[in-house]
This record gives structure tokens, sequence and C-alpha cells, in this order.
């Protein structure tokens, strides 16, 4: 009977140690999964605060460069007159000279 009670304290100690192991192999897999799935997490979540700061960005850049362009048609629209304007000017230029040959 004692051997056979020795074997069995044996075999359980063995099971015991077989399960224990086993466990601690699932819970560290099981540590590692959730680990991974908040690292993808973490990276999907910066992926798309940066895809916003991006947008953000070249819809103000989008801006700025059209605030640029019309401030610089309007500088050449007042620096270069307008083909009315020059008309405008070369016909009071003409009825200056007639003026100044009638008074003459």
């Amino acid at each position: 009977m004692l051997v056979s009670c020795a074997s069995w304290i044996n075999v359980t100690i063995f099971i015991l140690d077989q399960y224990r192991q086993m466990r601690r192999k699932e819970q560290d897999r099981l540590a590692r999964m959730d680990a991974d799935y908040q690292r993808r997490k973490e990276e999907a979540e910066f992926i798309k605060r940066r895809e916003e700061r991006l947008k953000a960005a070249e819809e103000r850049t989008a801006k700025k460069r059209l605030k640029r362009q019309k401030k610089k048609e309007k500088k050449i629209k007042l620096s270069v007159p307008s083909e009315e304007h020059r008309k405008e000017e070369s016909s009071s230029e003409d009825n200056s000279d007639n003026d100044e040959a009638a008074i003459s």
C-alpha cells in the first residue's frame, strides 16, 4: 500500500505541475494577446489623429494660399490699369489736346 500511495502522490504532483505549467502558458498567451490588442488600438488611434491633423493643416494651407492669391491678384489689378481705364485716359488726353488747339 505504501508504494501505491507514494506513486499516486507522484502522479498527482506531476499532473498538478502540468496543469500549472499549461495554465501559466495560457495566461502568458492571453497577456501577449491583450498587449498586442492594446498596441494595435493605440496605433490605429494615432494614425486617425495624424490623418485629422494632416487634413486640418492642408485646409489651413489651402485657405492661406487662396488668401495670398487674392491679395496678389488685387495688387496686380491696382498696379496695372485695365483696358477701359487706359482708353479713358487716352481719350481724355485727346480731348485736352483738342481743347488746347481750340484755345490757341
